[in-house]
Order: C-alpha cells, then structure tokens, then sequence
C-alpha cells in the first residue's frame, strides 16, 4: 500500500432518452436477501418502448441510449430513481468502451440542484476536458420516493450492496458500452461512510464492483460498523488482490468528529499496509461540510484517475 496525506432485476421496461424518466422493472420482494457474494443478475434483453417527456411521446430509436428512470430493486424492497450522463462522443464513437463512475446522492449532486451547480456531471465533464480524468459514463442513485439514505448507507448496507451489485451494475453494463473492470464509486457525507464501507467489504475480491474509491466529509465513528468491516478485512486479506485507490477529503472545519475519524481511517490504513491500496487523505482547511464538495470531489476523481494501477 502506498500513502499520502495532507493537513431481479425482474422485467425491465424502458422509458427515456436524456432527461426523462425511465421505468426499469417491477418484480415481487423476496423474503430475505441473496448475498451480495452471488453471481450477478443478468438482465433481460432490453427492447425499445414510449419514450415519457414533459409534453410528447415518441419511440426510443436506440434503446441502449437512456437516461434518468425507476429502478425498482426486490432486494431492497424500493424504487430508486437512475440518473446516466454520457461522454459527449459516445454515439459517435461506437467503438469505444468507457469506465463508470457511481454517485450517491444522485438527487443532490448529480446536476447539482441547489447543493452544486453544474453538480458532478459539470466536474467530470471538466476533468475530460482538461485530460484529468479519461471520458466516462456517470450514473447517479437517488430516490423515487422518500430519501432513504439512512437505511441504505446506514442501517441496511448489504441489501444496498445487493441492489447495487448484483442489479443495477449489471443493467448498467449490459446497455452500455463499460470497461467492467474500471469503477469508481464516491459519496459525501453518509454517502463517503458507505463508500468507505464498499471498499472495506469488496477489496480483496479477485473481482471486486469498485476499484476507485472517493469519499468526502465521513464520520466513520458512527457506530462500529466501519471499524468492524476493517477488523474482517485485514483477516482476510494477508496477499494480493486488485489494485484499488481510495481518495478521502474532509473539510477542517466540519463538526467535532469528522476529521478526527478521517485521520484515524487513515492511520489504521496507513498500519495495516494492504498489498494492494494506494489512498490519499486531504483536510481542507478552511472548508466545512457544504463547501468542501465540489473541490474534493474534482481532487478525489483526479487522483484516484491519476493513481497507479498496475
């Protein structure tokens, strides 16, 4: 490990292109969980059907090209709402395959509403720009309904997993053109704790989701669940594995217990010595928790793009 720091899917019906929304699937719940470790859920072919807009409707002429929608997940028991901005060449360059970068909090920060403007899809599109980063596709996971980030991030993170492994990864890839192997998930706040959690539950996968990891403004001392996922992981993983890159930002002036619980994260990494993380840890002075996002999530997708992998 290398260091730095500084101060099923059941039936799917598709119903958009762009900014429209898309319903994807509607199965039973099941009585319990499948373990996030089973194979993945392939889904279904995937057919063209009525696009829904503001004011027409009209027929989706390639039904790999959508966008925003419904995913319902049996796992979980709940509709999310799925947001997917694509690199500007993608329907031109019909050859290539792109690596995929997963948002949570799609509904905040995805195109930033009020939070951020420009939100994620403006820094990615920037980072393209400016060669910091190579063109991908970003997908953002927000909620149909109530926001459950609490359960999901929190209370219930394996069935969160099991949604986000073995439904929506999959469906993603299959009306995509994706690099499998060449993902990169990042959340602020509980969504950096579950980001933390992801890396800490598949890094000594031989096929792990995730290989990039940013993770903003987490307080990983609530509760233990963190410390005992990083309990478990350094008894498993003795050699090898994936190359993984973790980015953690934290702004100096967040509430009491945000950056201490950074700084312990990263000393506990920094011990342990995984053969295979390399992860940086930045403070942001004189940020707090609303300011720090846009410019740790533009440092985090740099480094972790930037990080060596081989």
């Amino acid at each position: 490990m290398t260091c730095s720091a500084e101060h099923s899917v059941g039936r799917f019906r598709l119903l958009a292109v762009m900014s429209v929304v898309v319903v994807l699937g509607c199965a039973p719940v099941p009585e319990a969980v499948p373990p996030v470790t089973a194979p993945p859920v392939s889904a279904p072919p995937v057919s063209a059907a009525p696009v829904v807009s503001d004011t027409t409707t009209t027929t989706v002429a390639d039904p790999n090209r959508q966008t925003p929608g419904l995913f319902h997940s049996p796992r979980v028991g709940d509709d999310f709402k799925i947001y997917v901005h694509l690199p500007d060449d993608y329907d031109t360059d019909t050859n290539t395959h792109y690596p995929v970068v997963y948002l949570l909090d799609g509904d905040w920060y995805f195109n930033g509403v009020n939070r951020m403007p420009g939100g994620v899809v403006g820094i990615v599109s920037s980072l393209v720009e400016t060669g910091d980063m190579p063109p991908a596709i970003l997908v953002g996971i927000g909620y149909a309904g109530a926001n459950e980030r609490s359960r999901d991030f929190l209370q219930s993170p394996r069935s969160f997993h099991a949604f986000l492994v073995g439904d929506l990864i999959p469906t993603i890839d299959e009306r995509f053109r994706t690099v499998p192997t060449d993902r990169t998930l990042m959340g602020h706040s509980d969504g950096g704790y579950s980001t933390v959690y992801a890396l800490l539950r598949f890094m000594d996968s031989d096929d792990p989701p995730f290989t990039r990891y940013v993770a903003i403004s987490g307080r990983y001392s609530k509760g233990t669940l963190i410390w005992d996922a990083e309990e478990r992981l350094s008894r498993r993983a003795e050699t090898g594995g994936v190359p993984t890159a973790l980015y953690l930002g934290v702004g100096g002036m967040e509430k009491h217990g945000f950056e201490l619980s950074n700084r312990r994260l990263a000393d506990v990494l920094t011990e342990r010595d995984y053969e295979n993380l390399d992860f940086k840890m930045r403070i942001y002075g004189l940020s707090h928790s609303g300011n720090v996002i846009p410019r740790a999530f533009a440092d985090g997708l740099k480094w972790v793009f930037a990080s060596p992998q081989e």
